[in-house]
């Protein structure tokens, strides 16, 4: 039998994070958003020691990923920027060594991740090679007891406010990219790291991006991040992970925009009654409640089939990154409808929202690539008769 509900536990984590986010991240999210580029590091470090006094890295960290879902569900809903700075430390980093790191990687960064004190970022797109791995440039050479990387990195989240990066580069380029590639933890301040000035993003401004160059990087050999070559593999577990986290962000940044819409349609009278009695918003508003419900749902189940480290989890991963993502940007566009000009004045709630929507179709496998890793498998199991 098929159990959607959520344990007395993860309930009791639901209340606790909405009540924590209502009070801590939402104030401050559309400060972040506006804030000129040099402050908002300021404001970013102010957030992660709150997250990590409440002990969302700690759920990031150590929980499954059901949990992580639901706490950040809450996160994304109050705070979207805040979220995806939280995750691509907490997660992208923090988790990735959490699993595959070694003792001493895990002992002399984890807790300052897990506190808010630490800011981690995984470095391992390129301007040439974004989803296409083998375009990637940026290589590390052993020379000793060192290895000593060479290269550039291109939108780095966190990147102008990290204080160690994860970054991936080939070790041995003729093995191709299943034994070619290796991730290395590499701090801030090293010798021959250059981080570059801050993008200035449509969206999603309360997590800061920038690209980093390698010049002759030298980082000990315990930098490495499990075994030399095992990059490709390791990189495919943490995307699997973030696509997750994404699918949960962007379920939560249609909940915002359907309740902002829902008070507007609440609040706001024409022709002696609520706007949102007239069939032409309130649909709009049912629509926008059902794709957050399934969005969600099928959030979950990923979430749910990762944990029990089922087969399915790689499709149920990708249809849930698909489905939420494309639904959110509608549920935006639907906010906006809702709110009118309103809507589209710069600086109210919907058009930050609105924004910060757009991410998500892109980020981590567009949806295109989604769609085609879908359709694959799908083909792979026709078996004709």
């Amino acid at each position: 039998m098929i159990d959607y509900e959520l344990t007395r536990e993860q309930k009791d984590l639901q209340g606790r994070m909405t009540a924590f986010c209502s009070a801590e991240i939402a104030p401050a999210a559309a400060e972040l958003d506006a804030a000129a580029t040099d402050k908002v590091p300021e404001l970013l470090r102010a957030q992660f020691k709150k997250l990590g006094g409440a002990g969302y890295f700690d759920l990031l960290l150590n929980a499954d990923f059901v949990s992580q879902c639901v706490a950040g569900e809450e996160v994304a809903k109050a705070g979207p920027g805040a979220f995806l700075a939280a995750m691509s430390s907490g997660t992208a980093f923090g988790m990735a060594l959490s699993c595959f790191g070694s003792q001493a990687q895990k002992s002399r960064y984890l807790p300052g991740i897990a506190s808010g004190d630490k800011i981690g970022a995984l470095a391992g797109t390129e301007a040439e090679a974004g989803s296409d791995l083998s375009g990637l440039s940026t290589k590390a050479e052993r020379k000793g007891d060192q290895w000593i990387l060479t290269g550039s990195k291109d939108l780095v989240t966190n990147a102008p406010v990290a204080d160690v990066f994860l970054v991936l580069a080939w070790t041995d380029r003729e093995a191709g990219l299943e034994k070619g590639l290796s991730l290395f933890v590499v701090e801030k301040g090293a010798a021959g790291l250059a981080v570059g000035p801050t993008v200035e993003t449509m969206g999603l401004r309360g997590a800061p991006t920038a690209g980093i160059t390698l010049t002759g990087c030298a980082v000990p050999a315990d930098a490495l991040v499990g075994e030399a070559g095992g990059g490709y593999a390791l990189l495919g577990r943490i995307t699997e992970w973030i696509k997750i986290s994404l699918s949960a962000m962007s379920v939560g940044l249609g909940v915002a925009c359907m309740e902002v819409s829902t008070g507007h349609g609440k609040g706001k009278k024409a022709f002696g009654k609520p706007i949102g009695l007239f069939e032409g918003v309130g649909a709009k508003l049912a629509v926008m409640f059902t794709l957050n419900d399934l969005g969600r749902m099928m959030t979950l189940r990923a979430a749910w089939s990762t944990d029990h480290q089922e087969t399915e989890a790689p499709i149920l991963t990708a249809s849930a990154k698909l489905f939420t993502s494309e639904s959110v940007n509608k549920i935006a566009d639907l906010a906006m409808q809702v709110h009118g000009g309103h809507g589209y004045i710069k600086g109210s709630a919907v058009e930050r929202l609105y924004r910060d929507a757009r991410f998500a179709e892109l980020a981590y496998g567009t949806s295109e690539m989604q769609r085609a890793f879908i359709a694959r498998d799908s083909l792979n199991r026709y078996k004709p008769a």
